[in-house]
């Protein structure tokens, strides 16, 4: 298989431009492992760089030229192959076409008749400047490959098992800040004895790796350290949320600047009660005939004290109710520049429950924000008791 070297293109009605061109650059060229290709025309230029568009690293074009101006010629190398550095080479200095091929992006203006040393190196410049351009996309590539895969190895890690159960339907929806494809948001239903389950929602703060690494932390421990030794048992939320937090303390004790937002309630389909807990969480809410009702019981967050308050409280539920649980980004969109959190009971009030609920929330939040997208992730989880 042919390997195909990379090359600088250098374009010039006059033949013998080139050629001097080519002499001038011959060994700078051959240390670098570069050919170097000559065109007599712009039309000539861009059908080369057509068939090796991805082997052109440097254009050096003359100004003057019939049927297309280096100018016109360098717009649209720049149009259709932005990643290429192009110098403009001239005997003239009309102004309109030099502000043209600064809208081009060249890099370089030199006049002719050129000076040896400074055209080499101001072709080592275009050089450099287009190398730390071009591992600059590559690591941006493999960085955004690498979030890609966290975020979708935090999605198989968190996605719940979502219990089957003829007397409550649950769901769930995730989403990650966009282009960070993970994030800090923490999701789970829990069965924890007949027609019981424990329902968590937390709020890793920041976004990104960090968060969705103690994400993961999170669901490594809380079943197998906590939850499975109270199946079947009565399970205190206050009394989990305090432990939650000492774990907290203990695995992070060396990091700085953690804070995590907790929700957890034992949903009891028999009892018909809702059994809850909140460390500094959004108030979640329960729809009841078109009603949004708040649950206001609150209490500290986990992670950056050694002992919290967390106070446990128990509200009836009844057929038709539906559990709804949400993270802070839902309502906080673009906050961070002044703007107050959006209202969520009349928007819960307003929307009409079943088929794609979810999806119509987050239409509704975008819309009553007048934002575009969401600033923060996103988790709401849902209980409707049937």
């Amino acid at each position: 298989m042919e390997i195909r070297k990379r090359f600088v293109l250098l374009v010039d009605d006059e033949q013998n431009i080139t050629n001097a061109l080519a002499r001038e650059l011959e060994d700078w060229a051959a240390e670098r492992s570069l050919e170097i290709v000559m065109a007599q025309s712009a039309r000539q230029g861009l059908k080369l760089l057509e068939e090796r568009p991805k082997d052109a690293v440097i254009v050096i074009s003359d100004l003057k030229m019939p049927e297309m101006k280096g100018s016109d010629f360098l717009l649209e190398v720049k149009r259709l192959y932005p990643d290429i550095v192009s110098i403009l080479l001239t005997g003239y200095s009309e102004t309109e076409e030099i502000i043209k091929s600064v809208q081009a992006g060249i890099f370089s203006f030199m006049l002719k008749p050129w000076d040896s040393d400074y055209l080499v190196g101001e072709v080592q410049k275009a050089w450099d400047f287009g190398e730390v351009r071009r591992n600059n996309a590559i690591y941006l590539q493999t960085l955004e490959e690498e979030m890609r895969w966290a975020g979708e190895f935090q999605k198989a890690i968190l996605k719940p098992n979502l219990p089957g159960s003829t007397g409550v339907e649950f769901r769930v929806s995730y989403r990650p800040v966009s282009g960070l494809y993970c994030g800090g948001d923490y999701y789970d239903v829990i069965p924890v004895g007949q027609d019981r389950y424990l329902l968590l929602i937390g709020d890793v703060e920041g976004h990104g790796v960090r968060a969705a690494f103690i994400t993961g932390i999170l669901k490594a421990v809380i079943y197998s350290e906590y939850v499975h030794a109270f199946i079947g048992k009565v399970l205190s939320t206050a009394a989990f949320l305090t432990w939650l937090n000492g774990r907290l303390n203990f695995e992070f004790r060396k990091a700085s600047g953690l804070m995590v937002t907790f929700f957890a309630a034992v949903l009891d389909l028999k009892a018909g009660t809702l059994r809850y807990s909140n460390a500094g969480h959004n108030h979640p809410f329960v729809l009841r005939e078109g009603r949004a009702m708040e649950l206001p019981v609150s209490g500290s967050a986990l992670g950056f004290a050694n002992s919290i308050n967390c106070a446990e409280q128990t509200i009836n539920l009844k057929a038709g109710d539906l559990v709804f649980i949400f993270t802070d980004g839902l309502i906080e969109i673009d906050c961070a520049r002044g703007r107050d959190p959006l209202r969520l009971g009349p928007i819960l009030e307003k929307v009409e429950q079943g088929a794609e609920h979810h999806r119509r929330l987050f239409e509704t939040a975008l819309s009553d924000s007048g934002s575009g997208d969401f600033t923060d992730d996103v988790t709401i989880l849902t209980a409707k008791v049937l």
